[in-house]
């Protein structure tokens, strides 16, 4: 094997009858053995070769990354769930369907052309491809950490237009009424059951996987929400007397086979709200029963206005419960 300097890589030919048996690698970091890690810049003809390609690679790291878009976020998403709430990263995983188009570029050779063409291709609002450049800056930014990118790449990023000539379509939240409510209770199967559910309790369908991901309701019958977006999303939920008829519920592998089993239980039904309705109706028919808007705020989740209100405010799970059973 030939040894260059300090930090400058090798040149070695591999063992048996190759096209190509000279390579060039670098070592880019340490397994948790202290054994290193190596990029293979490539496989050559020639000892020749193999060198002259290190010498250009040492001048120029970035020029043969091959890293694919797919790669990059793969390895970017694997530290990134880690950190964030589980709602935070089902968004995250939304926005980076709409990249498909992307996957198998090369990040590296992605020109502002490129990405123009893209996302004058995309069929959404302005604010979704806004969404989606915040993902993929993202990944620019994981891929210049990592020597995969020179720093000034990103600045293509900063000359996208993002107008969009797709209507924006309002979906305002639509109260469920009594005589759904009652239609829910007849129907009596476990998506039924799941709907009823979020309405007695006011979760966001995040929270409600959230929490059967982790180990269900408590013993004493106290939902509680211990990762959200917010703070005050952060927080206890006791069931009334109508949650607790509802306990036959349905575990979901994730969010999207939620979605998707809610959508063809819908669409059966003739049910015609989104799942995020069962929240607004929570918060209409407490507002209904007069139940104080501190403690509608603290069943659902919102923040208080005041500092005053946010820091010093508590209120008791037998208050919360009481106000719950109202409805």
């Amino acid at each position: 094997m030939k040894r260059l300097g300090n930090g400058e890589g090798s040149v070695y030919k591999l063992a048996g009858s190759r096209r190509k048996p000279w390579t060039a690698r670098k070592t880019i970091g340490w397994n948790e053995k202290g054994q290193p890690k190596y990029k293979y810049i490539g496989y050559y003809r020639t000892k020749a070769e193999a060198l002259n390609a290190l010498m250009d690679y040492n001048k120029s790291p970035y020029s043969l990354n091959g890293e694919r878009i797919i790669d990059i976020y793969e390895r970017f998403f694997d530290s990134y769930k880690e950190k964030m709430a589980e709602s935070t990263v089902e968004a995250m995983q939304v926005k980076w369907r709409h990249l498909m188009p992307l996957y198998d570029a090369k990040i590296s050779d992605l020109s502002r052309k490129d990405l123009q063409i893209f996302f004058d291709s995309m069929n959404a609002t302005e604010i979704t491809k806004r969404k989606v450049k915040v993902v993929l800056g993202k990944l620019f930014d994981y891929a210049i950490r990592y020597d995969i990118l020179p720093p000034e790449r990103k600045a293509i990023l900063d000359y996208i237009d993002l107008s969009s000539s797709v209507e924006i379509i309002e979906h305002p939240h639509k109260r469920i009424s009594d005589d759904e409510i009652g239609f829910l209770w007849d129907m009596d199967d476990e998506i039924s059951r799941f709907v009823l559910f979020l309405i007695y309790t006011g979760m966001r369908s995040g929270e409600y996987q959230y929490v059967m991901d982790n180990g269900g309701i408590d013993d004493d019958m106290v939902i509680r929400i211990g990762k959200a977006k917010t703070a005050a999303g952060v927080r206890e939920v006791p069931l009334s007397d109508k949650a607790l008829k509802l306990l036959d519920l349905p575990h979901f592998k994730n969010i999207d086979n939620m979605k998707y089993r809610y959508k063809i239980w819908k669409e059966k039904a003739k049910f015609d709200h989104t799942l995020h309705d069962t929240r607004h109706t929570c918060i209409s028919l407490l507002t209904e029963a007069k139940v104080d808007e501190r403690i509608i705020r603290s069943i659902v989740g919102h923040r208080g206005h005041g500092v005053t209100e946010q820091v010093y405010t508590h209120i008791s799970l037998k208050e919360k419960k009481d106000a719950l059973d109202l409805i």
